[in-house]
C-alpha cells in the first residue's frame, strides 16, 4: 500500500514540476477547491495527451 503511494506522489511531482498551462491551473483549482478540482485538471489533460 505504500509502495502505490509513493507511486502516486512520484506521478503528481512528475505531472506537475514543470511550470505550464497545467501546472498553473492545477494549482489555482487546487487552491481554489482542494484535490478533486485540481487532479481534474491534470486528469483531463493526461487523458487528452492519450
Amino acid at each position: 500500500m505504500f509502495e502505490i503511494f509513493m507511486v502516486a506522489m512520484w506521478l503528481g511531482l512528475v505531472f506537475n514540476a514543470a511550470p505550464g498551462a497545467v501546472f498553473s491551473e492545477s494549482l489555482r483549482r487546487g487552491i481554489r477547491g482542494g484535490f478533486r478540482p485540481a487532479f481534474a485538471v491534470v486528469n483531463d489533460h493526461v487523458i487528452s495527451r492519450g
